[in-house]
């Protein structure tokens, strides 16, 4: 039994099809039942580092500027502790 050139081409041509036929209502189906719950963990987990790490970034945010907040106190009141031993 001979296979011909055209024969091939349609065979190749008709599991192509086949294939991105299935494999597009696989995903048609999975849209419909929705995640699994293990990719639904995996994108919590995923929202929650982004989140942690956007929170950590703002709390190294803060404390920096409540250090210079006490810095720039600490020279003020030692400013006015001059001022008031030099009034004595």
């Amino acid at each position: 039994m001979e296979i011909k050139g055209l024969d091939l081409l349609m065979g190749f041509a008709a599991g192509a099809a086949l294939g991105a036929g299935l494999t597009l209502a696989v995903i048609r189906i999975r849209g419909w039942l929705g995640y699994s719950e293990t990719g639904r963990l995996k994108g919590e987990n995923r929202d929650l580092k982004r989140r942690l790490t956007e929170k950590d970034r703002h709390i190294g945010r803060m404390l920096a500027e409540t250090e210079r907040l006490a810095e720039r106190l600490g020279d003020m009141k030692v400013v006015e502790e001059v001022k008031k031993q030099v009034q004595d």
